[in-house]
């Protein structure tokens, strides 16, 4: 693979990596894997870069030409924000504060970032925030010895499989996103280069509970979120669901889903327009977990 140009996305959990790389000149997603790092690979920079060089060196892959890395949204802060009338012309300021005030951290440590969805200066702007601590990013940018897989940027897998579905569908219309990972669910309805509504179910209140208790209540939560996003937005309406992560490969998980939202259509990410993803089992087998990670690998190739 050394004479090809080869495009990197990791997606960062708890303990582990989501990786794919992608080819430029094919369009194509040569690889998808899961990697266990042991360790918090944004704090343990070592982990993190000896067990992709060593996955690297497994796979033949002998170089890229960038890396680009996505926290999930539940290690990260992703909110839907109204700022009032009075501090829109202040927003950045505004955001900052309202960051250290839900984090009770000193400032700077978060790099924030944001979408305005809506409103005006005069009514007030409903804000999609997005924050990622800050020694993260140094992390990154400093803790690598290998200079070749220092990561270009450091990013919210909200805005990866954004940029996923843009850069390898056609939008023309309104698309739902279900990101299910086991760390959380993710909804995200999204038009071309703009986030709708974005609505997180968290699965802390898992813990003992047997495989279909946990799925049962985690579709009952993706149904409630449903609602709540409608009610507050009637524009957002789709009866269609993209699904992906973790838990999109399990047949009981998208029955359940499929009993509780009988009038919804759901699909699997497993196919794109634009971008052709692995033939071969091994390196298809992590497609769908790492929706997040080849989202990353596109912005990277952009970035460059």
């Amino acid at each position: 693979m050394s004479d090809k140009k080869l495009y990197m996305g990791v997606e960062v959990g708890d303990a582990s990596l989501k990786v794919a790389v992608f080819d430029a000149e094919e369009r194509r997603v040569l690889k998808t894997a899961i990697l266990e790092t042991e360790t918090s690979p944004l704090d343990d920079v070592f982990a993190f870069e000896s067990v992709l060089e060593g996955w690297m060196e497994f796979s033949k892959i002998e170089s890229v030409e960038a890396v680009s890395v996505t926290v999930p949204a539940f290690r990260s802060i992703v909110r839907q924000v109204f700022v009032p009338p009075e501090a829109s012309k202040n927003l950045d300021e505004y955001l900052h504060w309202y960051v250290s005030l839900i984090t009770n951290a000193e400032a700077g440590s978060y790099i924030v970032d944001y979408q305005v969805l809506g409103g005006s200066d005069s009514l007030g702007l409903t804000v999609m925030l997005i924050a990622v601590r800050q020694q993260w990013v140094d992390n990154m940018r400093k803790g690598f010895r290998n200079k070749a897989l220092t990561p270009k940027s450091l990013d919210v897998d909200v805005l990866s499989v954004m940029n996923l579905m843009d850069f390898a569908e056609n939008m023309t219309e309104l698309e739902c996103v279900v990101k299910a990972d086991y760390a959380g669910v993710t909804l995200l309805w999204i038009t071309k280069d703009n986030l709708q509504a974005l609505r997180c179910v968290s699965t802390l209140a898992l813990v003992n509970k047997t495989k279909e208790e946990a799925y049962q209540i985690l579709v009952d939560g993706i149904a409630e979120q449903i609602k709540i996003a409608q009610d507050e937005n009637a524009s957002i309406v789709t009866k269609q669901l993209n699904l992906c992560g973790e838990m999109s490969g399990d047949p009981m998980f998208m029955e359940l889903l499929r009993q509780k939202l009988p009038e919804c259509q759901l699909s699997l990410l497993d196919s794109f327009s634009n971008i052709r993803l692995p033939v071969e089992a091994e390196d298809a087998a992590a497609v769908l977990s790492c929706t997040g990670a080849i989202g990353a690998a596109l912005y990277a190739l952009e970035g460059v």
